[in-house]
């Protein structure tokens, strides 16, 4: 299948991207593959393969969204054995992003778009290649005053891999 490999996702700011890239400087293992500081995010809906004609609508159903600003706070470190993955989340979804998890969901279901079935489990990929948790593993609180969001292209070769094609700042109604 042809087009563009998209999703939507929660965009850090450079203060956020900053932190999370000095912990995977002071904390990864040395066989991990850190994330790109460029591609930290926090995937709301992944799209896959998406065909160019079906773009606009994906635009459109973004800037229909009205969320207010919010503080999301990584608090919780955590590994998937499959596929080796290290990442940091909330420990608590607060209720505008699980509003607007929601909104877009039920936006992309409408638009004929499947959504993956498994709950949501917002978090930054912190690294690939990490075979278990290290042991005594801290991660510090990091409050994130979550502002943008964005529809991103995953473009395979060099890093960074994610590219933001349009951003929308979270404002209310």
């Amino acid at each position: 299948m042809s087009g563009r490999r998209l999703f939507y996702a929660l965009w850090p700011d450079d203060p956020v991207r900053r932190a999370l890239a000095r912990w995977q400087r002071d904390h990864l293992p040395a066989q991990a593959r850190p994330t790109h500081v460029a591609d930290l995010h926090l995937t709301l809906h992944f799209l896959g393969q998406v065909e160019e004609d079906r773009l606009e609508s994906l635009r459109v159903l973004g800037r229909q969204q009205r969320f207010e600003p919010f503080e999301l706070i990584l608090d919780r470190i955590g590994h998937w054995r499959r596929p080796r993955v290290l990442w940091v989340g909330p420990s608590e979804i607060p209720q505008p992003l699980a509003g607007l998890y929601g909104a877009l969901g039920k936006g992309l279901t409408e638009l004929g778009f499947e959504l993956d079935p498994r709950p949501f489990a917002p978090h930054v990929t912190l690294a690939r290649k990490v075979a278990r948790l290290p042991e005594a593993l801290a991660f510090t609180p990091l409050r994130w005053q979550v502002s943008e969001w964005a529809l991103v292209e995953s473009r395979a070769g060099d890093r960074p891999l994610y590219h933001p094609l349009e951003r929308w700042a979270l404002a209310p109604d």
